[in-house]
């Protein structure tokens, strides 16, 4: 018989929180990372935050998975990556918002007219772009997750 790992809604949140903390710290670092060798302009670049945010909930689930001692059910391992995701999108779109007030070069990359009343759009833009995008990790993790069902 299957054996569910057990968790509780107060661990979950805590992995949840614990991991975007996890995935917005790599952001940062590839955000630097691009700015210092002059890449930022490569929009196409930010798969790597895709491929990051895939590899850490993966992660997440195996860890979960060895912690618990038993399979993660499909809907609890997409809602784990989506909300991992989406809250790290989330701080990466304020952080994003924050260093741009700063950086007039970043900024000019961002905005047409800096003097805009549209400033915010963007970074909804990056919201919305990285909750997307965790809602398809969401789908690669619950598949990634089943293949620990058939090991319990």
């Amino acid at each position: 018989m299957l054996k569910s790992a057990q968790s509780s809604l107060l661990k979950m949140k805590k992995s949840i929180v614990v991991f975007a903390f996890l995935n917005f710290a790599v952001y940062i670092v590839l955000f630097f990372t691009f700015r210092a060798f002059g890449l930022l302009h490569f929009s196409g670049l930010r798969m790597l935050n895709y491929i990051t945010l895939g590899v850490i909930c993966c992660y997440q689930v195996s860890h979960w998975v060895k912690q618990g001692g038993g399979y993660i059910p499909f809907l609890e391992s997409f809602c784990t990556a989506f909300f991992t995701g989406t809250l790290s999108y989330v701080l990466f779109a304020i952080f994003i918002f924050l260093y741009s007030l700063g950086d007039p070069y970043f900024a000019k990359l961002y905005f047409n007219e800096p003097d805009g009343t549209l400033k915010l759009v963007p970074f909804i833009i990056i919201f919305f772009e990285g909750s997307a995008g965790s809602l398809i990790i969401g789908l690669i993790t619950m598949m990634y997750s089943e293949q620990y069902k058939e090991k319990v």
